[in-house]
C-alpha cells in the first residue's frame, strides 16, 4: 500500500467542470458491477479528497446508492487503486469497438477545437516540436511548458492554464541549469504546476506508460524529450517500430486525457522534415518546427488540425550566468527571447585575442570535441578548451593568461561566435554547420584510426598528442576544412579559416 494519500496534481487547479469531464471518461470504461470494483475506484478517487464523491455516486448507481455510500464512507485513500482503475481503462481501450458513425446532427453539436496553446497546441492530442541539432527547440519546449503552467501567452498566443510534466531524457544534467536561467531572467519561479522526470522512461513499454500516466493529473500535458531516447532501439525509418511508438503515446493521451508533445530532430537533410518514418507526421494533430540559420532561430506551425500553419515567429537565446564553478569559472545557460522580426547581425572584426580563442577552440575541438550517436559533433567541455588557449596564449603568467582567456570567452559568446551550455560549447553563427561537420569527420578519422591501431597492436599514436613547447603545429584534429566547403562563408575580417598549423 503506498504511503501518499493523494493523488499528483502539481500545484494546478483547473475548472471543476474539466476535472469532472476528464474523470468521468475514466470511469466509463467500468462497470459498477463487482463489490471489489466499487471498492477499487471509490479508494482511487478519495486520493482527490472529496470533491469526487457525487461523482462516485453517480457512477455506482447501478450497484446500489446505499451500499455505495456505505463502502464510500469505509474506504480508505490509495493512490494504488486509481493506477488499477487507469490500467483497467488501457485494457477497456484496447478491446474497444472502433467504429461509431455519427450523424449530422452528432457532427453540429461538437464543441469547436479547444486550444491549450491557441493556433499552435490543441488541449487533446499529440503534438510534436522538432528541428536540427542546436536549433533551440528545448529551450523553446521549456518556455512552452512554463507558459501553459503559468497561463500567460507564448509569443502572443493564448494559453488555457494545466498541470504540466517534462520528462527530460536528453542531457538530464542540463535541465537544472535551464531552470535557473528561466527563473533568474523571468524574476519568477517556474510555476508549481510544473514538474520535471529525469528518469529514464520508454514509450513501447506498456507498463512505463500505464505508470506514468498514473502520476499525472487529468488533462496534465506531458512533454517528451527527445523521441530518440524515449524509444531506445528502434528502427526510427521503419514502420513497425515507429507504429509502436505511435500507440505507446496515443495510449499515454488517452490515459491523462490531455495533451503529449514530443521533441525530435529532424532527419540529416532538414529539409526533409521529421526525422524516422512518415507515419508519425501523419498520426500527429500539431507539429511545431524550431529552425536555424546561422544566428535567426525561429519556430512556426508546421502542421495545426482545423488551425492555421505557417506563421513564422523569431526568437533568440539569451545567456544567462548561473553560477560560478569550483575553479571560478562563470557556468551560462540560455533563455528563449521572442524578437519581433528576423535578426540581423553586422560582422565585427575579430580583435587578435577573440581569434586566438576562436582557433584554439577549434584546435580543441578537433581532438577532445565529442560525437553523438548519430557521429555529429556535439561540442567541447571548457576543460578541455582552456589548456589549449593558454599554450596558444603569449601571455607572460597563468593569471594573464586566464584573464585574457575568460574576457575572449565572453566576448565570443557576445558575438554569438560561440555557444554554451553547463559549460559545453558550441560553435555558432553562419559557418557553424559547416565548421562542426568538418570537425566531426575529423573526430570520426581519428577514433577510426585509433581503433585500427588497437586491433593491429600499434599503441605508438593511440593516445592524444600534446602541444608541446617545441610543436609548430596543432594536435591531431585540427587539420583544415576542406575550402570548398566554406568558401562562401569566408570573412577574412572576422572568419579565419582552418589552417592545418599555427606559429605561436
Amino acid at each position: 500500500m503506498s504511503a501518499h494519500n493523494s493523488a499528483p496534481d502539481f500545484g494546478f487547479t483547473s475548472s471543476p467542470a474539466e476535472e469532472l469531464a476528464a474523470m468521468r471518461g475514466i470511469l466509463s470504461h467500468l462497470a459498477p458491477k463487482k463489490e471489489d470494483d466499487v471498492r477499487m475506484v471509490a479508494a482511487a478517487l478519495k486520493t482527490h479528497g472529496p470533491k469526487f464523491e457525487e461523482l462516485f455516486f453517480e457512477w455506482a448507481t447501478p450497484f446500489g446508492r446505499y451500499k455505495a455510500k456505505g463502502l464510500w464512507a469505509k474506504v480508505k485513500a490509495d493512490p494504488d487503486a486509481m493506477t488499477e482503475v487507469i490500467e483497467r481503462q488501457v485494457t477497456a481501450l484496447s478491446k474497444k469497438q472502433r467504429f461509431s458513425p455519427l450523424p449530422v446532427e452528432a457532427l453540429e453539436a461538437m464543441p469547436p477545437q479547444q486550444w491549450r496553446i491557441k493556433g499552435v497546441f490543441p488541449i487533446e492530442g499529440l503534438a510534436v516540436v522538432y528541428g536540427a541539432s542546436t536549433a533551440g527547440k528545448s529551450f523553446l519546449s521549456l518556455e512552452m511548458a512554463a507558459s501553459i503552467g503559468d497561463g500567460l501567452p507564448f509569443f502572443e498566443h493564448a494559453t488555457k492554464p494545466a498541470a504540466v510534466l517534462y520528462v527530460g531524457l536528453e542531457g538530464e544534467g542540463g535541465y537544472r541549469g535551464r531552470v535557473v536561467a528561466w527563473q533568474r531572467h523571468h524574476g519568477r519561479a517556474i510555476p508549481d504546476s510544473v514538474r520535471f522526470l529525469l528518469q529514464p522512461f520508454r514509450l513501447t513499454d506498456p507498463q512505463d506508460v500505464a505508470d506514468l500516466a498514473a502520476v499525472c493529473p487529468p488533462g496534465c500535458v506531458v512533454f517528451i524529450d527527445t523521441l530518440n531516447r524515449a524509444a531506445p532501439g528502434m528502427d526510427e525509418n521503419s514502420s513497425r517500430d515507429m507504429g509502436a511508438v505511435i500507440e505507446g503515446a496515443k495510449t499515454l493521451q488517452r490515459l491523462i486525457g490531455g495533451l503529449v508533445v514530443l521533441v525530435a530532430h529532424t532527419g540529416k537533410d532538414s529539409a526533409k522534415g521529421l526525422r524516422g518514418h512518415s507515419s508519425l507526421f501523419a498520426a500527429l494533430d500539431a507539429a511545431v518546427l524550431v529552425s536555424r540559420e546561422g544566428d535567426a532561430r525561429s519556430w512556426k506551425v508546421d502542421k495545426a488540425k482545423d488551425g492555421r500553419d505557417g506563421d513564422v515567429h523569431y526568437f533568440r537565446l539569451h545567456v544567462v550566468e548561473i553560477e560560478t564553478d569550483e575553479d571560478g569559472d562563470v557556468v551560462t545557460s540560455c533563455v528563449v527571447v521572442p524578437d519581433s522580426v528576423m535578426p540581423t547581425r553586422a560582422e565585427k572584426p575579430l580583435t587578435a585575442n577573440q581569434k586566438m580563442a576562436l582557433e584554439s577552440f577549434r584546435a580543441a575541438a578537433g581532438t577532445f570535441g565529442g560525437l553523438d550517436e548519430q557521429g555529429n559533433f556535439n561540442g567541447l567541455h571548457l576543460s578541455q578548451w582552456r589548456p589549449v588557449f593558454y599554450r596558444m596564449s603569449p601571455a607572460d603568467s597563468d593569471a594573464a593568461k586566464k584573464k585574457a582567456f575568460e574576457r575572449a570567452r565572453k566576448d565570443l559568446i557576445e558575438l554569438q561566435r560561440i555557444e554554451v551550455e553547463n559549460n559545453v560549447y558550441r560553435l555558432a553563427g553562419d559557418t557553424a554547420p559547416i565548421e562542426e561537420k568538418c570537425i566531426a569527420e575529423v573526430l570520426k578519422a581519428a577514433r577510426d584510426k585509433a581503433t585500427g591501431q588497437r586491433q593491429t597492436g600499434d599503441m605508438s599514436r593511440v593516445a592524444s598528442l600534446p602541444l608541446g613547447d617545441d610543436s609548430d603545429t596543432l594536435p591531431l584534429g585540427s587539420v583544415a576544412c576542406p575550402a570548398d566547403a566554406i568558401a562562401d562563408f569566408s570573412n577574412a575580417n572576422s572568419r579565419p579559416m582552418w589552417a592545418p598549423n599555427f606559429k605561436r
